[in-house]
């Protein structure tokens, strides 16, 4: 009886033994922060950027947005050979985030990338004049944070169109104040022609949702007046927010020979 019971004790230190044997020791750690990304050759529709390529994953994953705090959504997966990507077929003149990052086969991902900005080539230069007395802002939004006050009339060269992540409609200017040179966001609607009292000329945007609701006023609880099919384009006249907070954009267009006006959510609308 005594061997029996030696017996069985030592099989089953064998079995342990080889158990742990067969066991991996550590697990595979994640892929590393994707690192030196940056924007090389821009066109009037394309986007170039580029980062530091990594070993021992299965790819990288490139998100985007149109704004800096806004949404990003993944619009690419990549081979882990690659370390650049042309993204093609943007709107001119137009502003651009890209973050990335290293994923494997296993399910594991890498921390994102830091936020990359780029900007298409606008179609020809721009200049502007400031309509009052205005902020310059370090972002687009009212709530980032403020780098200079201009006064009216102040001239600005447009450098690209941005929006915040409420849609509402921002300029990427730059300007020259007390000797010093300044790049920084201004609203749209805060700009004018240079040299003239005249308002810019109304911004056009391009419906980005399947089918959009038209309503007599800002919210989902006003009257549905008209709606609006993917990839068309209206005049936006202004935004409002609704008592639920969310942003919504007053627009024109015209129907069956007659011109409508009307609130439609902003996060469905692309400014132009």
């Amino acid at each position: 009886m005594k061997n029996l019971q030696k017996s069985t004790k030592i099989f089953l230190i064998l079995c342990s033994t080889l158990l742990f044997a067969i066991t991996p020791a550590t697990v595979s750690a994640a892929p590393k922060k994707v690192s030196g990304l940056k924007c090389g050759v821009t066109t009037q529709s394309s986007i170039n950027i580029s980062w530091s390529r990594q070993s021992g994953i299965s790819g990288y994953q490139i998100y985007r947005s149109a704004c800096y705090d806004g949404e990003y959504k993944r619009i690419m997966n990549v081979n882990p050979q690659m370390q650049a990507f042309c993204n093609k077929n943007l709107a001119s003149g137009q502003e651009y985030f890209y973050k990335i990052r290293a994923y494997t086969s296993r399910g594991s991902y890498g921390k994102f990338s830091k936020v990359l900005r780029g900007c298409t080539k606008m179609p020809s230069s721009q200049t502007a004049a400031v309509r009052a007395r205005v902020n310059m802002r370090k972002h687009a939004g009212t709530y980032h944070p403020v780098l200079t006050t201009l006064a009216p009339n102040t001239k600005v060269s447009i450098l690209c169109s941005a929006i915040d992540k409420y849609g509402t409609g921002w300029k990427y200017v730059k300007c020259t104040v007390n000797g010093r040179s300044l790049k920084g966001y201004i609203r749209s609607d805060l700009l004018g022609r240079a040299n003239s009292s005249t308002p810019a000329a109304k911004r056009q945007a391009k419906v980005t949702a399947r089918s959009l609701n038209v309503r007599s006023n800002a919210g989902t609880y006003a009257p549905v007046i008209s709606s609006l099919k993917k990839g068309q384009t209206v005049t936006v006249l202004g935004v409002k927010k609704a008592a639920d907070g969310s942003s919504w954009t007053r627009v024109q267009f015209k129907k069956n020979g007659r011109t409508v006006k009307g609130y439609v959510s902003s996060r469905y609308l692309r400014m132009l």
